[in-house]
Order: C-alpha cells, then sequence, then structure tokens
C-alpha cells in the first residue's frame, strides 16, 4: 500500500509504503495473513491503515506536569484534586495518571466521573456528589485541553472528552450560614492566627483573598478599604464598634503596607476550620469523619460560609438587598439574591404573618 504524507518523506513530503498482507493468488484468503481484494481495499480505506502514523505517547502524568508548570496563581487545590482523584486509584475510581491523553475514550472518562459520585438514594448527596465530580472534571478537563493545546504531534484529537456531558443541574448555590452563637463557638475552637482571620470574616464579609492582602494603610476609624478584590473594582466596608475595636487592635504599631493577618495557605485554612468544627482527616481514607468535638458544627463550616454569614445575618436584621450587594462586592444584585433566596423567603413568611386577618 502507498500513501501520500505531506512532510513525511523529506521537506515537501512523499510516499510511505506498508505491507498490508499476502495476495489471494496462491493460497486462498484467511482475512489476516491473505488477503482478497476486499479485504485489501477495506484495511487501506480504514480508519486504521497501516500508513497512518501513531502519535507518540503522552500521559496523563506528563499533560499534568507540563499544565501546573504553565499555569499560574494559586494552584494548589486543582493539584491536590489531581493527585488525589485523577493520578491515584482510590475507592473504586480508576488511576488515570499513566494512561495515554491520545487513547483515552469518551467511554473510559465518563466512567472515571461516574465513579466519583455516592451510590445513595438521598437526592440531595447525590446532587453534591455530582457538582464535586464536575469540579474535578473541570481540572482533568483543563489538563486535557492543555496538552492538545500544547502537544498536537502526541495529542492529535480532543474529541474523547469534548463529548463528554457534565453532571446537569448539580452547582447550586451553597446555603450554609451560622448563627452568632455557632459563630462565637467555632471563633472559640480556633488557634489565634486563624481565629482572628475568621472573625475579621464574619465582621466584614471580606473573601479570604481580600483578608490576606489588607494592610494596615487599609484600615480607617470605622471602616476597612479593600484595594484588591475580586471585581477588580475597590470598595469601601464600614466597621461597627465591635468591628473598629479589633481592626484597630490588629494595626497598631504596624506599617501602613505591612498585612493585618497572617498568612495562612487556602489548603491550611479549610484543614484547620474543619479540625475546630469537630471533624478529623483520617489518614487512610482521606476522608474528614465528624467527631462531635470542638465547636461540633455538622456539616462543617468553610470559610466562605463566614462571609455568606455576614450577609445572612444582615439580611434578617433588616439590611436591603442592594445594600448587603454593596458591602459584599457583588457585581449584580441577581448574584445576591440568588446567594441569599433561602433566607429572603423565610423574611417575607414573616412579614406576612404580619399581615390582618379581614376577618
Amino acid at each position: 500500500m502507498r500513501e501520500f504524507k505531506a512532510g513525511g518523506v523529506g521537506r515537501r513530503g512523499g510516499y510511505v509504503r506498508r505491507r498490508l498482507g499476502l495476495a489471494d493468488d496462491v493460497e486462498p484468503a484467511d482475512g489476516a495473513r491473505v488477503l482478497s481484494y476486499s479485504d485489501a481495499r477495506k484495511i487501506a480505506e480504514g480508519d486504521a491503515r497501516p500508513t497512518v502514523t501513531r502519535p507518540g505517547r503522552l500521559t496523563v502524568a506528563q499533560a499534568a506536569e507540563d499544565y501546573f508548570a504553565t499555569r499560574r496563581g494559586n494552584v494548589g487545590q486543582d493539584q491536590l484534586t489531581y493527585k488525589t482523584f485523577i493520578a491515584a486509584e482510590r475507592e473504586g475510581i480508576p488511576d488515570l495518571g499513566e494512561r495515554s491523553v491520545s487513547e483515552l475514550t469518551t467511554g473510559d472518562l465518563e466512567k472515571w466521573l461516574a465513579a466519583m459520585v455516592p451510590q445513595t438514594d438521598n437526592k440531595d448527596e447525590r446532587r453534591a456528589g455530582q457538582a464535586t465530580a464536575n469540579r474535578r472534571w473541570n481540572v482533568l478537563r483543563a489538563i486535557l485541553n492543555s496538552a492538545f493545546r500544547k502537544d498536537p504531534a502526541r495529542v492529535p484529537s480532543d474529541g474523547a472528552w469534548r463529548r463528554v456531558r457534565a453532571f446537569p443541574k448539580a452547582d447550586r448555590p451553597r446555603t450554609r450560614t451560622i448563627s452568632a452563637a455557632e459563630a462565637k463557638r467555632l471563633l472559640g475552637a480556633l488557634d489565634a492566627p486563624m481565629r482572628d482571620l475568621a472573625r475579621g470574616a464574619l465582621l466584614t464579609g471580606l473573601r479570604y483573598g481580600e483578608l490576606q492582602t489588607l494592610t494596615a494603610g487599609d484600615i480607617g476609624d470605622d471602616f476597612v478599604r479593600v484595594r484588591e478584590s475580586k471585581s477588580g473594582k475597590p470598595r469601601t466596608v464600614p466597621l461597627n464598634k465591635a468591628g473598629a475595636a479589633f481592626f484597630s487592635e490588629l494595626a497598631t504599631d504596624k506599617a501602613t503596607d505591612a498585612r493585618v493577618f497572617a498568612q495562612i495557605h487556602r489548603l491550611e485554612v479549610s484543614r484547620r476550620m474543619r479540625a475546630a468544627c469537630g471533624w478529623k482527616l483520617d489518614r487512610k481514607t482521606r476522608e474528614w469523619l465528624y467527631e462531635d468535638t470542638g465547636a461540633k458544627l455538622n456539616p462543617a463550616v468553610v470559610f466562605h460560609d463566614l462571609r455568606r454569614s455576614y450577609g445572612s445575618l444582615l439580611l434578617n436584621a433588616g439590611a436591603a438587598a442592594d445594600h448587603i450587594q454593596e458591602l459584599l462586592g457583588h457585581a449584580d444584585l441577581r448574584m445576591t439574591r440568588r446567594a441569599y433566596a433561602h433566607i429572603a423567603d423565610k423574611t417575607l413568611q414573616k412579614a406576612v404573618k404580619k399581615l390582618p386577618s379581614f376577618g
């Protein structure tokens, strides 16, 4: 068989010749070693024809290494997701690390995705599991897309993962909030630097990244100024009496460009929050188990729940949704309403109960 290859032989290309098998002139065709004319034509015109150049082998592990090496920003959580759920066989989840990227099939990836969802009849647990699986899939898909873009010779197609569909309607806004009493228990269970960071979030509603970049020069008499926000727009957040005293004490004797809070890695923040809530990490299974200790909060509180609790306490105190939007730095009022819809519904129910009976 002869097939022309652009750039295959010499700089301008040329013909590639490979043997298909023996002709059936002397021996009868068997479809494998001895071929009839129809057998040979079927092989020559098929996608698996012998002249097709097979791509070199690039493993998922190699693709991940290249991806994280060139990725900017905080990649710690994505790297942990890769090491724990993509490159390690765990609880029936297949290890994809040593698989060749070009040999992955849509079926392989869909089985991997489905294996991460817990088998349960509880709809909320299943939806939460699907949402988590979707986030892990986003990491794997980014790695595969990076390999396809950077190394087309070894990854000639992205069709296998383009056909994979994430679980639909799995992502819902997290609605976990804590009361003032629960917040006090949590703060009491945290160590000093982490306690300050958590209290700062409860008093301002600032995001983790906004608190970590806050400097002494950003602290006013009764406000904090956010210069680096997620939306890119600065904002000023007023403080109550307790908040003003707390931030004033933190900024005392610090240079204006000095960070207000101790710099704690995001993953360490997550670990300390869970531990303070009364959860312990099982070293073998890598699962967090509730032990009813510490602040005794189940489900566990993540750091972003403190920001959400700030908004819910304001809403329950009668603050308008547009005021909460400005304080939290939401780009759109719809985002605020979506995040606090469950609380707003309860507030409306209380308001309706105040109507007269007209009887």
